[in-house]
């Protein structure tokens, strides 16, 4: 065609051509015969336009109907007029063609006239028309388009999207009535009719619905922007309510032109596939490019494209403000999760989830558009869609499915503080003391159940979290932009990561608890166990009982303590199993808990408990055994008190009076050593009755012998004194005094008298000669046998005129006379050896000193009788017949009281008074009376020795009062003695005298040998 604008033809030779084919054009052969009139026909054709036709008609007519020329030439005139019109257009058209060939739009409204003019030109100039036309209009067309298209996205970029859609709609007019000229059919037609005027009802609908649209989405921003936790939800969703119809509305009919578009392109290729030469320069790809826009556009365009400009414009804003909403408020709840990951959130999460679904269906709104572009082919538009919405879509559905796992969470977590409160409420319930370790530890076995059940559920939870996590990790490995969506979700599998562990430790909490509380349980048992061992144990040991006097014993109980301890090892051999069942218990733990430190410290506690359990049971066990055999011993040792008390009456009866005692004591010995191993109040009576009174008997019994022999021993002690056997004196009045406290306790006053003359008489010549026993008798006897020696040759010196010489041998002795007298300065042997060397030194003064050593022996009486009285019997050996000297030493004597002075008659009066006085009491028998009568008569003897009325008195009252000694003591008073002997050996003499006067207070116990004697001893050593 460009080729034929470019040929340049000579304007009459074109118009005669014109003319040419117009009258010799092929036309028609109307046969004759027909019924209508051919004028009428004539003139049909010419409004048709068809001009040949009508020639042809007219040009039949006049031949056979000469007669009606007129008609058919006026008809033939009107047709040469208009095809002069034709002809000068024609001429025109040619002119343009030469003068002005860009000017399409001019040629096309000249070639619309002559169509207008000529219906069916000849073949000729319809090829010319044609080709003209065609070339005018793709020229003009494209021009139109390529403005329309310009215009209408500078309408989009400036937010015109109805001005922009309604511009596009202007396009329809290209090419559309050469659509419908060129013959389609009716379907194809109306098919495309009826989408040019859905198109045009679609854009009355946008040009209403935008402006509401747009209002209704500046509303809805408006409220998700100030929408926050503390916000009512209801006005959203009430707005979004009004909002999504006309989304849907929008929506649908974006697709609705979309169908038409499509349905048009897809028209467009079916009759291109029936027509080889038909291109893209006519109707049908204008128009659906009008609609849809072009493919190799980056930016939308066209109707729809107007239309999703503001639909992504549109939703888009909805999008963002929904989305960053979300977004917002997630990081504000895990911002308070992570200040407190403890704190219910249910209502946070609840809105959370609300907000995150209805984000969904606000993002669904996408699918009203996308499933259009996928539906018949996936599209550009429809891909970005997808890539772009589906990752959005993804990390608000991740984060609804966060919401859940969340839910999950805080419901696991409220079950989990519900059973924490519980678990406290029953523990402390426990610690208070108001529920036994049984039914707390039944109580926190049913939590334990809870909490592996709420375990169980997180863990299933974490097992639906992770697989979510792995399906949105598929996702992302598919090349979708989610990080966020797979960030979250790994987040809330680390929430219920934390919260396992919460629930872990709340186990593991509960598990410690439980094993606490059969600590302390099997502390207490061991507690209670220790405190029985105790009890049997002091009874077994012995437990200090005080009397009334204030004193206290050690008293000791095997017997009772048995039972008690056989009881103990039964319940000590149940609390072991027990303890063993709790150990066996903490194996069947989890090996989290198992390994726990806490576990294993309580674990280590409860086998130390088992260890004490274990060592209290083998400490019952052998104190069992000791007490079986301690009540054996007190048995044995009670049966042998028995056996020798038997004895101890059988001695009796044979007046074996020592053997009686010693049979009692040992009898006394034997209960006391029972009573010791085993208190027995009723052993301890019979032991006092029975002891005390076989001890009185014997006492009572033996006393009359013991009057007698004290009587006897007197005697010859006397007589021994008044022989100057005063060693021999004393040892008989000793044995005197002994064989009385064999049944008396006090020491008999006429014994103590003579005793007393008898060593004050030893007294005074203690020391005159060294006994052979004496520890330094050897050197004694060296130290005088060498003095004697010197003085023998001294004195031989002496006598052959050696006086120097014998001198220095007298030195010699007088020295070792000396070092005897340092030790033993009342030395006879010394005294007298000294006495010699001095008569042989010097006679005369010798004898003239004798007179002044007598004086001063004398006087020495007085300070220092032991002195006075060696250094008299010196004198007395040296010079025995020296005038007086032996009446001086009796009246020292007497002074000593190494002799009896002459008989004084008032004492002798006295003494006789006094016994009379004491006959008066025993004749009237006045036995309370008794103890004074006895000592008016030690009082006569004291006076005169030899009152023989007094002695004979004296021993009557003795005899019928009877000993007064104590063999044996009673049981408390022997425990109380074996007591002070224990102290006074330990050196604690104070005490020791201390526990025996207060013995002594007790009137029964005065009478008591060994308690008097135990005093006198602790006493020497004060």
């Amino acid at each position: 065609m460009k080729r034929f604008l470019k040929l340049r033809f000579s304007p009459i030779l074109l118009v005669a051509a014109i003319i040419l084919m117009m009258v010799y054009g092929q036309g028609k052969v109307y046969a004759g015969g027909q019924k209508e009139d051919p004028l009428a026909t004539a003139d049909t054709l010419i409004a048709e336009r068809k001009y040949n036709e009508a020639i042809l008609l007219l040009t039949q007519f006049i031949k056979k109907n000469p007669d009606r020329f007129d008609d058919a030439q006026r008809r033939l005139q009107r047709i040469v007029k208009l095809r002069e019109e034709y002809n000068a257009i024609a001429g025109d058209l040619l002119n343009v063609l030469v003068t002005d060939p860009t000017n399409d739009e001019r040629k096309l409204a000249m070639i619309r006239q002559l169509e207008s003019l000529e219906a069916a030109p000849n073949r000729a100039a319809r090829e010319f028309i044609l080709k003209t036309k065609e070339t005018a209009l793709f020229t003009y067309n494209r021009a139109q388009f390529e403005k329309i298209m310009a215009e209408g996205r500078s309408l989009i970029d400036k937010g015109d999207y109805v001005g922009a859609a309604r511009r596009y709609a202007d396009g329809f007019s290209l090419y559309q009535e050469e659509f419908f000229q060129a013959g389609y059919g009716e379907i194809i037609e109306n098919n495309v009719k009826q989408g040019l005027k859905t198109i045009q009802q679609n854009l009355g609908t946008f040009g209403t619905l935008l402006p509401e649209l747009q209002k209704r989405i500046d509303t809805f921003i408006n409220l998700t922007n100030a929408f926050d936790y503390n916000s009512d939800f209801a006005p959203i969703l009430a707005a979004y309510a009004e909002l999504e119809p006309l989304l849907l509305q929008f929506a649908s009919m974006r697709n609705t032109a979309s169908s038409v578009g499509l349905g048009f392109q897809g028209q467009f290729l079916l009759l291109q596939s029936a027509d080889a030469n038909l291109g893209d320069s006519s109707f049908l790809p204008f128009a659906f490019r009008f609609i849809l826009g072009r493919k190799t556009e980056i930016q939308p365009e066209g109707i729809v494209g107007a239309m999703d400009t503001f639909w992504v414009k549109g939703v888009n804003a909805l999008e963002t403000a929904t989305v960053q909403k979300l977004d917002t408020m997630y990081t504000g709840f895990e911002k308070v999760y992570q200040a407190n990951p403890v704190s219910l959130q249910s209502p946070m999460i609840e809105q959370l989830r609300q907000y995150s679904d209805f984000a969904l269906r606000l993002l669904s709104v996408w699918s009203s558009v996308a499933v259009k572009e996928f539906q018949d082919q996936v599209s550009v538009y429809g891909k970005s869609i997808a890539k772009n919405k589906v990752p959005v879509y993804l990390a608000v559905q991740g984060l609804l499915e966060n919401t859940g796992i969340m839910t999950s969470y805080y419901k696991a977590l409220k079950d989990l503080l519900d059973l924490s409160g519980q678990q406290n409420s029953v523990f402390d319930t426990w610690q208070a003391g108001r529920a036994s370790d049984d039914n707390t530890i039944a109580g926190l076995a049913n939590l334990r159940l809870a909490i592996l059940d709420l375990k169980n559920y997180v863990t299933a939870s974490e097992t639906v979290a992770a697989s979510r996590l792995k399906t949105y990790e598929n996702y992302a490995n598919n090349a979708l932009s989610i990080e966020t969506a797979v960030e979250r979700i790994q987040k809330s599998i680390e929430h219920l990561a934390y919260l396992t562990q919460l629930i872990n430790k709340q186990e593991l909490t509960l598990a410690s608890q439980r094993f606490i509380i059969e600590n302390t349980g099997i502390n207490n048992r061991l507690a209670a166990r220790d405190g029985a061992f105790q009890k049997a144990f002091r009874l077994l040991q012995g437990v200090q009982i005080t009397q009334q006097q204030g004193t206290s014993y050690l008293a000791k109980y095997p017997k009772e303590s048995l039972p008690l301890f056989t009881d103990l090892d039964r319940l000590l051999a149940a609390d072991i199993q027990k303890v063993r069942t709790v150990l066996s218990a903490y194996n069947t733990e989890p090996v989290p808990i198992r390994q726990a430190e806490v576990i294993q410290e309580l674990q280590q506690e409860t086998v130390l408990l088992l260890t004490a359990l274990e060592a209290l049971q083998g400490k019952t066990k052998t104190n069992i055994a000791t007490a079986q055999q301690q009540v054996a011993l007190a048995e044995t040792l009670r049966l042998e008190g028995d056996r020798r008390f038997l004895e101890a009456q059988a001695a009796l009866r044979n007046l074996n009076f020592d053997l009686a005692r010693q049979r009692l004591q040992q009898s006394g010995e034997r209960y006391d050593a029972s009573l010791a191993v085993q208190e027995a109040a009723d052993l301890r009576t019979l032991r006092d009755q029975r002891l005390l009174s076989l001890a009185a008997e014997i006492s009572k019994t033996e006393n009359e012998t013991v009057v007698r022999d004290v009587r006897r021993l007197i005697t010859e002690a006397k007589r021994s004194y008044f022989n100057g056997d005063f060693t021999k004196a004393e040892e008989t009045l000793l044995q005197a005094q002994n064989r009385w406290k064999t049944t008396n306790v006090e020491d008999e006053p006429e014994v103590a008298y003579w005793l007393t003359l008898a060593r004050s008489a030893l007294s005074i010549k203690t020391g005159r000669t060294i006994p052979v026993t004496a520890p330094l008798y050897p050197e004694m006897s060296q130290l005088l046998s060498a003095a004697q020696k010197a003085f023998e040759t001294g004195k031989a010196l002496l006598a052959a005129k050696k006086r120097t010489e014998a001198l220095e041998q007298f030195a010699l002795a007088r020295t070792k006379i000396q070092e005897v007298r340092i030790l033993f300065p009342l030395n006879q042997d010394a005294g007298l050896l000294e006495l010699q060397i001095d008569q042989l030194i010097d006679p005369a003064a010798f004898s003239a000193n004798f007179r002044q050593r007598l004086s001063d022996a004398q006087a020495k009486l007085a300070v220092q009788p032991q002195e006075g009285y060696a250094e008299l019997q010196d004198l007395y050996t040296i010079n025995p017949n020296y005038p007086g000297i032996k009446t001086i030493i009796e009246k020292a004597e007497i002074q000593l009281g190494l002799r009896l002075p002459p008989p004084d008659p008032k004492a002798i009066a006295r003494s006789n008074e006094l016994t009379a006085a004491a006959r008066r009491i025993i004749d009237a028998n006045t036995r309370s009376q008794f103890p004074v009568a006895l000592a008016q008569l030690n009082e006569a003897l004291k006076l005169n020795p030899n009152n023989e009325q007094a002695i004979a008195l004296k021993d009557r009252i003795q005899t019928d009062v009877g000993g007064q000694a104590t063999v044996v003591l009673s049981s408390a008073a022997e425990r109380e003695y074996q007591r002070a002997v224990q102290e006074l050996q330990n050196g604690n003499t104070i005490v020791a005298l201390a526990i025996v006067e207060q013995l002594l207070q007790d009137p029964k116990n005065r009478n008591s040998t060994k308690l008097v004697e135990l005093q006198k001893r602790i006493q020497s050593r004060l």
